[in-house]
């Protein structure tokens, strides 16, 4: 019984037999290294990279086969695919925020109203945050003058007044980065919101 194997590679063997025979009546047209046109029977191997076409005998080219591309041009292509690719991506996107701002603005109006609705929101939470940040500066300020009276009277400063003292610290810092964490919102919601002005008014403008 034959194994698998050996029917596998019969029929591989097979195969190119065919392909061969079927391109042994073929011409190839090629150019060599000083750009000349050349046709013969078979193409010597340091010429392939060049590129090369297969011509029947009637003379009628029935396959091409591109040059091989350089590193550089390579390169260049993959970097043309990703542009095209990121462009692509960004039509999609610009499609579905589109769609999403039709959606929830009838008018350039209600894109104003919603910002200001946030705007006012953002403020109340920085007032507050102002506020506990004063409180805190103030407690790292009384803090630092019992740490310095002690240093003046070379005297040992407690445990608990160093431990009083970080934690104020951290506490004002941390204050501190909300506060401009939301100082960053209200200006991306400022800008976000007159992309959104500009982009709805073309959108009704053509939907007109």
């Amino acid at each position: 019984m034959l194994s698998r194997n050996f029917i596998i590679g019969f029929i591989f063997f097979i195969l190119t037999v065919m392909e061969v025979q079927a391109q042994s009546g073929n011409l190839y047209r090629y150019k060599d290294d000083q750009g000349n046109e050349i046709i013969a029977t078979q193409i010597p191997a340091e010429f392939v990279k060049n590129g090369y076409e297969i011509m029947n005998d009637r003379g009628q080219v029935i396959r091409e086969v591109s040059r091989t591309l350089s590193d550089e041009e390579r390169e260049n292509q993959a970097d043309s695919l990703e542009s095209v690719r990121l462009a692509e991506e960004a039509r999609i996107q610009q499609e579905e925020d589109d769609t999403l701002s039709l959606r929830l603005y009838r008018s350039p109006e209600e894109v104003i109203r919603r910002r200001d609705a946030t705007l006012e929101e953002l403020d109340a939470q920085l007032t507050v945050l102002n506020a506990l940040r004063g409180y805190a500066e103030d407690d790292v300020d009384r803090i630092q003058v019992i740490i310095d009276n002690n240093v003046e009277a070379e005297k040992e400063v407690p445990q608990n007044i160093l431990s009083q003292f970080e934690s104020a610290s951290e506490e004002r810092d941390r204050l501190g980065r909300q506060i401009a964490r939301i100082e960053n919102e209200r200006a991306d919601s400022i800008s976000t919101a007159q992309r959104n002005i500009d982009r709805l008014m073309e959108l009704l403008n053509t939907e007109e």
